[in-house]
């Protein structure tokens, strides 16, 4: 890994708040927490993918969200993405989402940087040596 971002530097991003609960769900449709951690894990990866080498990949191994109200389908979020610590091997982000302003989750995401062809080598010995996976 290149030298890293500074602690403190934030990404963010504007997102349309989606849903992958079940049709069946007799509820409201919301942002679901599913969909929320994927588009905050979107925002931190912006952040190291700049000081990533060509072997290199980054992957999450931690994510802490706390999803503190609900935003309807179709609204726009905003989330904040602010590094809170470099290491040599990876990142942690603080993460925060808002809707009008109103603060709706936070939480933290880290990643770690693998190389990239004994990752893919792990992951086809879990599949079974079916060979790497693709995305």
């Amino acid at each position: 890994m290149r030298p890293g971002p500074p602690r403190g530097a934030t990404a963010t991003r504007e997102v349309v708040a989606a849903s992958d609960v079940p049709l069946d769900h007799r509820g409201p449709r919301v942002y679901s927490t599913a969909a929320l951690a994927s588009d905050a894990e979107q925002v931190c990866r912006s952040l190291l993918l700049p000081h990533l080498e060509a072997d290199e990949l980054a992957v999450g191994v931690r994510l802490e969200l706390v999803h503190r109200a609900p935003v309807p389908v179709g609204e726009t979020v905003v989330i904040q993405a602010t590094v809170a610590s470099v290491q040599p091997s990876g990142l942690t982000c603080e993460v925060m989402a808002r809707h009008r302003g109103a603060l709706v989750a936070r939480g933290s995401y880290e990643q770690r940087v693998v190389q990239a062809a004994a990752f893919g080598t792990e992951v086809a010995d879990r599949a079974g040596g079916q060979g790497p996976a693709r995305a």
